[in-house]
């Protein structure tokens, strides 16, 4: 039976195009790594996937591993308009989610594929509550770089000064980075941004970040060693930026075990 020889990773992604891409290619790598992934996200973009790709929830061989897909409804229609309004849809996928996520760990137990991991991405913080409340490790990955990272930790902890409505042109200056004029902190964080709903999502990931193990950061170690470092002593980060390279160039990133009271999980990314 596959589930005794291959870890089992089951990845939970935000039903948004520029959040399912970057897990999924995560996911393909992984299983080619030797694991089994399992992807999921709301079955409205699982729609999607399937007419895009032709994929199914069985066991599909990739690499020396596995993967399979598996989406779940989040209890809206598909044309339900307050999908386009974050501080509604959120707090549904989070309430779906904390059911659905665990039955479906469960079943997959029950079925002889039982889960070792959940890694998540940003906006779904919730993820790692539900692997808490099972018992399982988790890690997240983040599709930015780490001064993106930095900016919007330092921003949610108040640690220094941001641009508000009042002091609209304030500069940010922050660790190992060089002085931020106002024009150059991330638009959402900004005062006259047009969106300021995403701010808060943005923002509100921070609240679970002290939970998972492992955070692996889209970004090129060498741009940026001083911050990842820095901002390593405060979260367990691993950079991965050529992580999503093709596996035939010169340079990729290979997942490693561990064994521990978890059994078999994922734990970091090596340059190879």
């Amino acid at each position: 039976m596959v589930s005794k020889t291959l870890g089992h990773l089951l990845l939970v992604s935000f039903p948004g195009q520029g959040h399912v891409n970057p897990l999924l290619r995560l996911g393909k790598m992984l299983a080619s790594r030797s694991f089994l992934v399992t992807f999921s996200t709301a079955e409205t973009t699982g729609k999607q996937m399937r007419k895009a790709n032709n994929i199914t929830d069985e066991l599909t061989p990739f690499g020396d591993g596995f993967i399979r897909f598996e989406f779940f409804e989040d209890g809206w229609e598909n044309d339900d308009p307050r999908r386009e309004d974050l501080d509604q849809y959120l707090p549904q996928l989070e309430l779906v989610g904390k059911q659905v996520i665990p039955q479906m760990v469960k079943k997959n137990a029950e079925q002889g594929r039982p889960v070792s991991c959940l890694i998540n991405n940003p906006f779904i913080p919730w993820v790692t509550d539900v692997a808490t409340s099972l018992g399982l490790p988790s890690a997240m990955l983040w599709v930015q770089s780490c001064a993106c990272f930095a900016v919007y930790y330092h921003s949610h902890h108040g640690s220094v000064p941001f641009p508000e409505e009042e002091h609209p042109e304030v500069d940010v200056q922050l660790p190992c980075m060089p002085l931020l004029k106002y024009d150059e902190v991330p638009s959402f964080l900004h005062p006259t941004t047009r969106y300021p709903f995403m701010r808060r999502p943005i923002l509100g990931q921070y609240k679970n970040l002290d939970k998972p193990f492992c955070i692996l950061m889209e970004t090129f170690e060498e741009l940026e060693p001083e911050l990842i470092q820095h901002m390593s002593e405060i979260f367990p980060i691993k950079a991965v930026g050529p992580l999503f390279r093709n596996p035939k160039g010169d340079r990729y990133e290979e997942i490693c075990y561990i064994r521990g009271g978890y059994g078999t999980g994922l734990i970091h990314a090596v340059s190879v």
